[in-house]
Order: structure tokens, then sequence, then C-alpha cells
């Protein structure tokens, strides 16, 4: 396309300057710095009325999909500690470890040799509780077989009879293929040594309360009874107890006790916040005095909004109450309620109507973005403004041919002529 007068090129330059904006002013307004995504918590609610499973499966996917349209960065509400390795906090005993055991119960035999048994229970149990400090093994198990069993000698010449057998029980369970050498012991201890392996092999009982009573224990992941409650173990290795109650966080202990240990466990068990704030939100559905709740776990994860979905069912149709809050303790407001549509497209339209009352509340938009390829020719403004440019052009050589009488055409002159190519 070319122009062959003055006010043309003031046209084709107009064209040069669109086309430069186009590639170059647009493209850095497009690429403009857009604000860090705010730390939101979305926090995804469901009422008695709709299964747990059910409701999991529906909202799993709405927030990565709430993120098309909202400019935010989900963080995760606060959790309970990880569990303890059983491993780690119960390692296995070293070698140095294992020589510093026997060394002090060989001391301690040392001293029961001469009748000193005072410093020997000491030493005993200086040496028991060195080797429970580590897990239960083949280099710590001999040695408390042997610890039990001076325990239970002790007990003897105190004229402890029930205390001895009960040491011996304990020291036959760790080490039953041992048989004590006759010619060493005397026949009052070869006599309870035999009765001792006539009762039944002695077990871990612990005693397991809580604070409300009626949690779930479960021991390894296996149920074992609800609190107040008393369990028995005949495994010495390292054990995880855990207890289990609606509407509180779960309390853990990992443990290790050793065949006929004793012993009491109590805990005072934590309100779940977010399992309050959902009874809460159940007897008021406008999320009233639910604000301190909010703000404890907004600040808890650094976030500077939080938003609720709360799933109920209603005359076997399923619905959705969006809310949200933001800073201080203030309650959360009650932003508008849809229905769950049924079908493979509920969930995308669940996510739309989320996200526009959402937005409609003050929550971040994402940024549009750069025009995407496939968009209309008439939704890109330099293009209008190109049109409108050719078409003037066209009018202004229409008038000036009309003037010139055809003259220009028997010239042929070029002269002030610019080509411009698009």
């Amino acid at each position: 396309m070319r122009f062959t007068s003055s006010a043309h090129r003031a046209v084709a330059l107009l064209l040069c300057a669109v086309l430069v904006l186009e590639g170059a002013g647009m493209a850095g307004w497009a690429n403009a710095e857009v604000p860090a995504p705010e730390p939101c918590l979305l926090l995804k609610l469901s009422g008695p009325s709709v299964p747990e499973e059910i409701a999991r499966q529906l909202m799993a996917p709405l927030p990565p999909m709430l993120l098309r349209d909202l400019n935010v960065r989900w963080v995760s509400p606060p959790t309970a500690p990880a569990p303890q390795d059983p491993k780690g906090i119960f390692p296995e005993a070293d070698d140095g470890s294992l020589e510093r055991i026997s060394a002090t119960l060989a001391d301690a035999v040392r001293r029961m040799d001469r009748m000193d048994t005072r410093d020997a229970k000491a030493l005993l149990s200086k040496a028991e509780s060195e080797a429970r400090k580590f897990r239960l093994g083949e280099g710590t198990r001999p040695l408390l077989a042997e610890i039990f069993l001076r325990r239970g000698l002790l007990d003897l010449w105190d004229g402890n009879t029930a205390g001895a057998e009960e040491m011996f029980a304990r020291s036959r369970t760790l080490r039953p293929g041992f048989s004590p050498d006759p010619a060493l012991f005397s026949p009052a201890f070869r006599e309870s040594w035999s009765r001792a392996g006539l009762r039944a092999a002695p077990e871990t009982e612990l005693l397991v309360q809580s604070i409300p009573q009626g949690a779930l224990i479960t021991v390894d992941g296996k149920p074992r009874g609800t609190t107040p409650g008393r369990i028995r173990v005949s495994s010495a290795s390292p054990m995880r107890i855990r207890l289990s109650l609606a509407g509180y966080h779960d309390v853990e202990k990992t443990g290790q006790w050793l065949p006929g240990d004793s012993e009491s466990l109590e805990w005072v068990l934590g309100r779940d916040r977010v399992a309050t704030l959902g009874e809460l939100l159940a007897h008021s559905p406008d999320g009233k005095d639910g604000g301190k709740i909010l703000s404890e776990l907004a600040a808890g994860v650094g976030a500077s909004r939080v938003g609720l979905l709360v799933l109920e069912g209603r005359g076997g149709r399923t619905f959705v109450r969006v809310l949200s809050a933001r800073g201080g303790d203030a309650d959360p407001v009650f932003l508008g309620e849809f229905e769950w549509q049924p079908g493979t497209n509920g969930t995308e339209e669940a996510a739309r109507r989320t996200a526009r009352l959402l937005r409609d509340a003050g929550w971040p938009a994402t940024d549009p973005g750069p025009r995407s390829a496939g968009a209309s020719w008439y939704d890109n403004w330099w293009i209008l403004v190109l049109v409108g440019a050719v078409a003037a052009g066209v009018a202004v050589g229409l008038a000036g041919g009309g003037g010139s009488g055809g003259s220009g055409g028997s010239s042929g002159s070029t002269t002030g002529t610019i080509g411009v190519n698009f």
C-alpha cells in the first residue's frame, strides 16, 4: 500500500506509531508488575447432613480451581505435630553404651558378693535406667534380664518372696532359654526361680485416662477401647499410643515398656478450633462469634484473609454457604449461598460462583494477562485505530484525486512517497 502526498505521509506515520505501540508499548503494559498473591486460608466444612467422605470428594478440587480467578496463595491450617519416630526416641545401644551398662552391672554384683546390698540396689537401678534409654534389642535384653534376676535375689534376701518371684518372672520373659547354674545359687533361689516359671508371662499394664473422657485409644494403629481404660501389652518393642476424640486434637505418646511394667498415662485434650468453628456455624449460619477463632487460625499461618465453605444437605439437595473474614476478631461476613449442581460440571460451577462471591467481597482477582492468540480481531484496539486511519487515508486520497483533474496520473512523479508494509 502506497501514499503519495504530504497528507498521506502523516497517515503513514500514524500507522507506524500504532504498530510500534502494539509491539512495544502494549507489551510493556501487559508485562507490568503483578501484585504478589495474598496468603489466604480456605476452610472447607460440612454439616452432619453430608457424609464426610462425600464432602471431601466434592470440595477437594476447589482450591486450585479458585486460583484461576483469585490472586491468592493458599496456606494450610495449623496441624498437629507429626508423630515421632520410635527408632529416633529409642536408638540402638552402641558398643560404648553397652560396655558402660555392663561395667555398672558388674560393680553391683561385686557389692552383692560383699553383702553390700544398699550400694548394690543403687547400682542396679542405675544400670536399668541407662539400659531403658535404648531400644530393647540383642545387646540390652540380656543385660536387663540379669538386672531383674539380681533385683529378685536382693528381694529374696530381704524375705520378700512375692517380689522376688515377680522379678524372676520378668527375667525369664526377657531371657526364656536361661537356666541358672545350681552350683552358684542357693536352694531357696532355685525353688523361687522354678515357681516364677509357673506364672503367666508378665505383661505391660497401662492405665490410660483423658480429660474429657471417651477418647478412642489406639496402640500402633489398632483400637484398644476408650478412656479411661486399662490396656495390656505383651510386646516389649516401642509402641505408639494415640487418643482421638471428635472436636479435639489427637494426642500421642511413643514409649517402650518392659514385661511387668505398669504406668498411668493422663492427657488433657486440646480443643480443635476448626471443629469448634464447624459446630458454631452449624448453629449460627452467619458465623456470629466465630471471629476470634478465625483470627487465631489466620494468625497461626500468616493468612490475611479466611474463606469458609460450608456444605449442607437439605431436602435431598446440597447447598454451599460462603463466608469471608479478614483480620482482627470481627465475625465473618456471609457472602451468599447456592446449590451444588449434580453432575460433572457441578464442581466447575461451584468454583466459578465461589470465586465471584469472594471477588465481590474484595478478594484480589487474578491479572487478566496478555490477550490470547485466538482473540477476535475486533477485541484489539489498535486494529480499530488502524482501520480508521486507512479509511481516513482513502477519503483524503479520493478528495485529492478529484481536485487535480487527473493530471497526477500523467506525471508519474514519486516525490515524497513512503512505503509501509504490514
